[in-house]
């Protein structure tokens, strides 16, 4: 006997099982949101702010300049060369 010719190429095991199409089975329906789900990570956050327990300035804290004391001195060492002595 001659074997069928099958009409689709065989595809991955992830992709095969029940759910949307494009998209992954294991995927969370909700993102965090609706009933049963306890939000996504960092939502705490937000509401320890709005409580006031933690303050706002946490979130928008910018960069830290821990190097500037040693750029002060390195220009304070080429000002010095840089100004002819009288």
């Amino acid at each position: 006997m001659a074997r069928t010719q099958k009409w689709d190429e065989p595809k991955d095991r992830y992709f095969t099982h029940n759910g949307f199409p494009d998209q992954a089975p294991n995927h969370v329906k909700k993102d965090g949101f609706g009933k049963g789900n306890w939000g996504k990570p960092g939502d705490e956050v937000k509401d320890l702010i709005n409580e006031g327990k933690i303050p706002d300035k946490i979130m928008h804290k910018q960069r830290r300049g821990s190097n500037i004391s040693q750029n002060e001195e390195k220009f304070a060492v080429i000002q010095a060369l840089s100004t002819p002595e009288e």
